[in-house]
């Protein structure tokens, strides 16, 4: 799949193309992971969840927000659909890309919001329940937690994530 930066892609078609093939051009590894990896499907009210919670950034963010969505999209779908922690680990490092992170620098724990609940049926996505704590960091860089919710169990995990603007204009997780 490759995704033209000009062309503009509804909300819907990206978690489509997120839940559909999740590998990107140019990521062989993560391709071959994703081929194998076990990705639920959003339902409709989960898909709308995340577009909200999007939705929710204080104004003085909204310019970057709108920026990152593409990638913020992808990411949020992956963490909330994923079902194997190799796979989410070879998934969610593109967007990662060279920078590496604490997430992923040799831990080998549970990758995945879902995984780290006790009682949650990996056979579905979790619900975003919100974005909160929107902060700037820097000129390139902003920083949320999701509130992730497993519809199943009522199991709740909230997931730091920070967001880095590369020079090329590339955002990715940091």
């Amino acid at each position: 799949m490759h995704l033209d930066r000009k062309r503009h892609i509804s909300s819907s078609g990206l978690i489509g193309m997120a839940v559909g093939m999740i590998a990107l051009a140019g990521f062989s590894a993560q391709a071959d992971a994703a081929a194998g990896a076990a990705l639920a499907q959003p339902n409709p009210a989960q898909s709308a969840a995340v577009d909200k919670a999007l939705g929710s950034a204080p104004t003085s963010l909204k310019a970057d927000v709108t920026a990152a969505l593409p990638a913020l999209q992808l990411y949020i779908v992956t963490l909330m659909c994923v079902q194997d922690d190799m796979a989410t680990r070879a998934l969610v490092e593109k967007f990662v890309g060279s920078r590496r992170t604490v997430m992923f620098n040799g831990w080998s724990g549970a990758m995945s919001p879902a995984k780290r609940m006790r009682h949650h049926d990996m056979v579905g996505c979790l619900t975003v329940t919100r974005i909160q704590n929107w902060r700037r960091i820097a000129a390139n860089e902003f920083a949320f937690d999701i509130l992730f919710t497993a519809d199943d169990s009522g199991e709740s995990y909230l997931w730091q994530n920070k967001v880095h603007k590369e020079p090329d204009g590339t955002w990715l997780i940091a």
